[in-house]
């Protein structure tokens, strides 16, 4: 798929998503995915980490990806948000339960991954500490650390934080496999699956015919404390391997 500049997604209609170049940011992936999923047509575009942006901060407000915009409507970037646009414009094949109480195990689980101090933000929190704690950290990392919010107390829990998180979702793909399920709620696939899949990039980068990373990148990724290495279990990445060979471009664009 192509990209086009953001002064034209900005000026054209129908659905559009914004991705971070350069790097496998899982909100951003997880969001194309499912877009591929439910069969809807859209266009993207990419935003520059610790770049300007000029063009996507007027449109969106934000200097971020992901970005999703529909039509006319205001661009939103938060997961939550993009995933009930993605549900209204394709309810069918669903990704939250119509079940209420399936439907708040899918969002609970989900914000576990996406959501502020979970899987995701803490497991950036861990890759950017090194870098913070050199003796003179690159501008790059504390320009995007800075915008993320990066503070020592929150780095110091973050490790604890992931290995709960982990811990969480073996235990509950466990149990629901004991159950006859091979995923996280109920017996289809929902937006639980697919946010681990995107999210495990993090924690256990994939070969390169499946996540193509300079070897910077690569070393990068693989930072990880043993503990949050230990707590990546088998079960978690079989069901990984699954998810992304079956619902994720490979190799991933960005």
């Amino acid at each position: 798929m192509a990209f086009r500049s953001i002064r034209e997604l900005r000026e054209r209609d129908g659905l559009r998503l914004v991705i971070v170049q350069g790097s496998p940011s899982p909100w951003g992936q997880c969001a194309r995915a499912m877009m591929v999923y439910k069969g809807l047509d859209f266009e993207m575009g990419l935003q520059v980490p610790a770049g300007e942006n000029e063009d996507l901060v007027a449109w969106s407000g934000v200097n971020s990806g992901p970005v999703v915009a529909w039509n006319r409507e205001k661009p939103i970037d938060r997961w939550l948000d993009i995933l009930n646009l993605l549900e209204r414009l394709a309810p069918e094949p669903a990704l939250l339960p119509e079940d209420r109480a399936a439907r708040a195990e899918v969002v609970g689980l989900a914000n576990e991954i996406c959501g502020e101090m979970g899987l995701g933000w803490t497991r950036r929190l861990s890759l950017f500490r090194p870098a913070y704690e050199a003796a003179e950290p690159p501008e790059r990392i504390t320009r995007v650390g800075a915008k993320h919010g990066y503070n020592t107390i929150d780095a110091a829990r973050a490790a604890g934080l992931q290995v709960a998180g982990l811990n969480l979702l073996t235990a509950r793909l466990q149990a629901q496999q004991a159950r006859g399920s091979r995923y996280f709620v109920g017996s289809s696939p929902t937006a639980v699956d697919f946010y681990w899949a995107g999210f495990s990039v993090l924690f256990d980068p994939p070969e390169d015919d499946i996540v193509p990373l300079t070897a910077e990148r690569r070393a990068f990724f693989s930072q990880i404390e043993p503990e949050v290495a230990a707590a990546v279990s088998p079960v978690l990445l079989a069901h990984r391997e699954e998810i992304l060979a079956e619902h994720f471009e490979r190799p991933m664009v960005f």
